[in-house]
């Protein structure tokens, strides 16, 4: 009560306890909600032109050993170092060292501008770098059951990998943490020690059933595009904002297993670094307390660099309840402070909600001042606006009509989406995401015929209605509680229709002969043996046949595309053979260590029982 007090009192700093590394990952995750006819167009006239090359360098040559000097920006950008400071012009002083003063850079108003969500001219108090087509090369990966995920390289930064999570965009994708299995963690598989490892289901499954795709992707651009060949040489760097924000920070946990399973922790992988840069921007809560303090000791021991980033008053950052939820490090103060930046909201509200440039950040480490919840503080980050990304008029509710992820095919089952791009230079290739998978099941379909409502449809019995989205934040309706029950009920008819084979021609990739789609066996289950209850939790059904080979030879396949450069659907493609991956949605780790993490409460707690018990036997 004390420090709440006291905080009242304080005067309001223009940025707080903030870094560069947490602007430039704002940024990025704006990128991300960009589809492909914009993401690399809006990348390309930011990255160089707005931020200057030497940030880039900077960024770039940092160790992959020593990811917490990303957090020094004194050091980093060489500031007030007379007469070779570059910044000298641009720059602030706050607990006695220098920092980066975005503004004065007109970083924030040029980002802003270029992704359309506010008008004006682009000024650049320094010269940047234009983007010429060779320096920039990514592959998104969307696919039916998510929007899309982008690994992007960039040969300017050749020792560092994006991975990029796109946040809330439509209703399907609010669906992943507003549905009946998120009020409680749910169990995915048991850790090395026998404890079960648990999360909310719906934004884990989003991140892990597409893993191997998305490490293939990364393997493909660091050595392919990149060059790298020394092992742990391209940092990883990973951001989202929103259910992206919840996404990075699953992906940041997945990724230490990863680097410790066959083959993923040889070469070629093995020139991914061991460590992981996770900054996560208006997260929800997707894991269960006790991963979210397994990911604190990984945080500690210095194997995740983790900023939380968030906008106070911003509601999506207290769902789920906390019903065994936590935000990893929340509980434990020390640790709190090395990771929070809780920032003032950058807005103007009237005549419309617009960023602030003179309103100050006031970023703190700990819980300060309270807020009111406002739907829009979700939309402005470090003066970085998201308004146009997750319009919910636009975006939402037309979502709820029309699916805007890739479409099914005929059968129901997922499919997958991978471009490739440059500028002047993208593909695009299609391939059904049952065929990667161990045991091929249609329940996606299912789930979505449940979960997510169209306009106007009323839940059918059985059904468990319960808030806690996107929407229930911005309207500040409150969750409720309700047994997990997620039934598929009677009502629900899923179809069975002969799945639609195609010819493709016999490929040949390493030495591995692909055999045409034509010849491989479709087994589709009948209506009738498919169980009436849908078992949530447990196993993510993987792409756990998305082989180096199967990747490579899609790379092959693609087909040049202009235009409309994300498209729904298209020819599709099956490069899987029976070759079975090791499963990575179970990361299986044991965090040792003797460190536990403890609340500051608990700490008194224990002094005082101490006291006591000193004071009754010197009384005695």
């Amino acid at each position: 009560m004390s420090s709440f007090i006291s905080n009242l009192n304080r005067k309001s700093e223009k940025y707080g306890d903030v870094h560069f590394i947490s602007f430039f990952g704002a940024i990025l995750a704006r990128l991300a909600y960009l589809n492909d006819n914009n993401f690399l167009k809006n990348y390309a006239s930011i990255i160089g032109p707005v931020i200057q090359p030497k940030i880039l360098q900077a960024i770039n040559g940092v160790n992959p050993n020593n990811l917490r000097l990303l957090l020094d920006d004194q050091t980093l950008f060489g500031l007030n170092k007379w007469p070779n400071d570059t910044f000298r012009n641009f720059e602030y002083s706050y607990k006695g060292r220098n920092y980066l003063d975005v503004l004065k850079l007109n970083i924030p108003q040029n980002v802003n501008i270029i992704n359309g969500e506010t008008r004006g001219n682009l000024v650049y108090p320094l010269p940047g770098q234009q983007t010429q087509p060779n320096d920039v090369k990514y592959i998104s990966i969307g696919w039916s059951n998510y929007g899309e995920v982008y690994v992007v390289a960039d040969k300017r930064m050749p020792s560092m990998l994006f991975v990029l999570f796109r946040g809330t965009y439509s209703a399907k994708t609010a669906s992943l943490y507003s549905k009946p299995t998120s009020i409680v963690p749910l169990t995915v598989c048991n850790d090395a020690a026998g404890k079960p490892e648990q999360f909310l289901y719906g934004i884990f499954k989003a991140t892990s059933e597409m893993i191997h795709t998305i490490v293939e992707a990364m393997r493909y651009l660091a050595t392919d595009f990149l060059g790298a060949t020394q092992p742990n040489s391209v940092k990883v760097f990973t951001t989202g904002h929103s259910l992206g924000g919840a996404m990075t920070t699953d992906f940041a946990y997945l990724w230490m297993g990863v680097k410790k399973t066959a083959p993923y922790n040889s070469a070629p992988y093995n020139v991914l670094s061991d460590n992981i840069v996770c900054i996560s921007l208006g997260a929800p809560r997707c894991m269960s307390s006790s991963v979210a303090q397994k990911f604190c000791r990984l945080v500690a021991e210095g194997k995740i660099l983790y900023l939380r980033i968030t906008t106070n008053g911003d509601p999506v950052t207290g769902v789920p309840l906390k019903f065994g939820y936590q935000h990893p490090c929340s509980e434990d103060s020390n640790m709190r402070q090395q990771i929070s930046e809780a920032c003032a909201p950058s807005t103007i509200m009237i005549p419309t909600p617009s960023v602030d440039y003179n309103g100050k950040l006031d970023c703190l480490n700990y819980k300060g001042r309270h807020y009111i919840q406002n739907g829009f503080s979700h939309a402005f980050y470090l003066y970085i606006k998201y308004l146009g990304a997750i319009d919910p008029m636009n975006n939402m509710i037309k979502g709820m009509v029309t699916q805007r992820e890739v479409l099914r095919a005929p059968d129901g089952s997922t499919v997958c989406r991978l471009v490739m791009g440059q500028i002047g230079n993208y593909k695009t290739i299609f391939f059904n995401v049952n065929n990667s998978r161990a045991k091929p099941n249609n329940l996606d379909a299912v789930i979505d015929s449940e979960q997510v409502p169209t306009l106007g449809q009323v839940p059918a019995v059985g059904q468990v209605q319960v808030g806690g989205g996107f929407f229930d934040s911005l309207f500040g309706s409150t969750p409720t509680p309700a047994p997990i029950v997620a039934v598929a009920p009677a009502q629900t008819k899923v179809v069975a229709r002969p799945v639609q084979t195609q010819t493709a021609p016999v490929v040949q990739a390493q030495g591995v002969v692909q055999t045409p789609i034509a010849a491989q066996p479709q087994v589709q289950t009948p209506v009738a043996a498919q169980p009436q209850k849908q078992i949530f939790g447990g196993p993510v059904a993987e792409d756990i046949r998305m082989t180096l080979q199967a990747f490579n030879t899609l790379i092959q396949q693609m087909v040049p595309i202009q235009g409309e450069l994300c498209p729904q659907n298209g020819k599709i493609f099956n490069p899987f053979n029976n070759q079975i991956m090791p499963n990575l949605s179970c990361p299986g780790l044991k965090i040792g260590g003797r460190r536990k993490l403890k609340t500051r409460k608990l700490k008194t707690r224990k002094l005082k029982k101490r006291k006591s018990k000193k004071n009754k036997s010197s009384r005695r």
